[in-house]
């Protein structure tokens, strides 16, 4: 597990998980129920939806709808961001409708502020702005006024923003695709460390090879090769930073049998060698 995502406070009894952090180290393919917002405070970061990959800035907003594959970019430089979880029981009665669609415009960038949206965008910075506030100051009552903010915020997506519908034979195929994806995504984090041959990983999904390789690429938008190289170059970036090993010896641990292939997926992930990495953020 990431650092950054074992942040998560919930400071409310609501159905909304607050993460706020300065570090980026990345997270893998992973789906859940819940939408989640991204607000970028300062920095820059990379976020994959399924096989879009969105650049996001200082007063960006990206919107990820239910059960969507997304996957964070490792950032050495770090992000300052918060990240808002919201469950379907946010929503009440306009909970089907909501999750039952996805978001027409997933990014409002910023400098994008005329028009239409650049209004709801303005709208909904405020609001997140201010469940921020209310979540740093932790002052009495602060529950109540993230409860309203947060209604705040629902009433803006229900009202405002531009969705798509998403049939229910279509999601219902989803999902069970998104299932047989977990099982596999998860056996890779448990076994990174050795070796993880497309075969097992496709009896895990219950599927032949060749179907598995095409299932994973369109989900991912990765081959299953690059995916696991580049799980394991994120587990490295976590111990060069704080671990006392040899590089070497981090390579192995990360579950890399080839140095030349660990230097070379390393710097392809987190656009330098190891060795530079490691004298910039060794603890």
């Amino acid at each position: 597990m990431n650092p950054w995502h074992e942040k998560i406070a919930l400071k409310t009894n609501q159905p909304l998980k607050i993460i706020v952090s300065d570090e980026e180290n990345g997270f893998p393919t992973h789906w859940h129920q819940e939408i989640e917002i991204v607000y970028v405070l300062g920095g820059n970061m990379q976020i994959g939806i399924n096989k879009e990959i969105y650049s996001l800035h200082p007063g960006d907003l990206l919107f990820i709808s239910s059960c969507e594959l997304h996957y964070y970019y490792p950032n050495p430089l770090g992000c300052h961001k918060i990240i808002l979880q919201l469950g379907k029981s946010v929503f009440d009665e306009y909970a089907d409708h909501v999750f039952g669609h996805k978001f027409a415009h997933p990014l409002l960038r910023a400098r994008d502020k005329t028009g239409e949206l650049g209004d709801v965008s303005r709208k909904l910075e405020q609001t997140i702005q201010a469940i921020l506030g209310e979540w740093e100051a932790g002052t009495v009552g602060h529950e109540l006024a993230i409860k309203a903010r947060m209604n705040d915020l629902a009433a803006t997506i229900v009202r405002d923003l531009p969705l798509e519908a998403v049939p229910l034979q279509e999601r219902t195929k989803r999902l069970e695709q998104l299932d047989r994806l977990d099982k596999v995504l998860k056996h890779i984090e448990r076994e990174y460390a050795s070796d993880i041959p497309l075969q097992r990983a496709a009896d895990i999904a219950g599927f032949s090879p060749t179907y598995f390789s095409r299932f994973f690429k369109e989900a991912t938008g990765s081959s299953f090769v690059d995916y696991v190289n580049t799980f394991r170059a994120n587990i490295a970036m976590q111990l060069l930073a704080g671990d006392e090993h040899s590089v070497t010896e981090i390579a192995y641990q990360a579950g890399f049998n080839s140095i030349e292939t660990f230097n070379r997926v390393f710097k392809r992930v987190n656009g330098e060698p190891p060795t530079r990495f490691r004298s910039k953020h060794s603890k």
